[in-house]
């Protein structure tokens, strides 16, 4: 599962896509490394359970001009129909280039991959090693920032093993094969801060009915120095991921 989203990994055009989101682009003109937490709470509601969590998301990178990787893990606090749990998530691993690197453009490829660390059964974790290739573009103008990705998501077992688990896991659900797509704009309004939104989600293919999903998200980001900061508010528009989530998120570069 791609623990949110939420972590923002480090690449060379600063831009991350999952089967959620991306980050908006930002010159890195050199190697660095990058160590951030998120900070994370939603409400969700679907036809089995209800309830709500908090979770907290560090992460990692290392990202030069063309190439970077970077490594995700949450632990959650699960309210599940009335009762309380406490785990952790699936460990994420994610790696991108740059393949297209002009001034206004880039573009590349972007892969991650989820390691089954959640226990599935509660809710933590997909239950399967995930895949997830994608291609992803940004296009900058002035002040204007605009992305965005298409990839698969595929779940690594025998297809006889393949299922439709609904919206799974509570945390982070998606489909064990389908489509993922996000775009998304940011503006500059002002010396060192970002304002903007996105559109991101799921379609199933396969074999399995699966669940559309679609997200929206308000996003402002500020940075000073090394240090940037992002708080965003996302809906579950389509397909009940979640009723509301917020998101704060503080990434340090050195």
């Amino acid at each position: 599962m791609c623990a949110l989203v939420l972590a923002g990994a480090l690449i060379p055009a600063r831009a991350h896509a999952d089967h959620h989101t991306m980050t908006m682009p930002e010159d890195t003109p050199a190697s660095s490394f990058d160590a951030s937490v998120s900070i994370l709470a939603a409400t969700f509601s679907t036809m089995f359970y209800g309830g709500d969590y908090e979770g907290v998301v560090p992460s990692v990178g290392w990202a030069n001009e063309r190439v970077g990787a970077g490594a995700s893990w949450a632990y959650y606090r699960l309210l599940e129909n009335g009762l309380t749990r406490f785990g952790e998530g699936d460990l994420v691993l994610h790696a991108q280039a740059t393949a297209l690197g002009e001034h206004d453009l880039q573009a590349g490829p972007t892969i991650a991959v989820s390691i089954p660390t959640g226990e599935s059964e509660l809710g933590f974790g997909m239950g399967h090693v995930m895949v997830m290739p994608a291609a992803w573009g940004a296009w900058r103008r002035d002040r204007l920032a605009v992305t965005a990705s298409l990839g698969y998501s595929r779940a690594l077992v025998h297809a006889s093993a393949l299922h439709d688990h609904g919206m799974w896991p509570l945390v982070e659900p998606m489909n064990m094969s389908e489509i993922t797509w996000s775009a998304g704009g940011e503006l500059a309004i002002a010396e060192g801060i970002r304002a903007g939104a996105r559109l991101s989600g799921g379609v199933p293919i396969g074999l399995l009915p699966g669940h559309d999903r679609v997200v929206g998200t308000a996003r402002v980001a500020w940075a000073t120095g090394r240090v940037d900061t992002a708080a965003e508010l996302q809906a579950g528009l389509v397909g009940d991921p979640f009723n509301i989530r917020g998101v704060l998120s503080t990434s340090l570069r050195f």
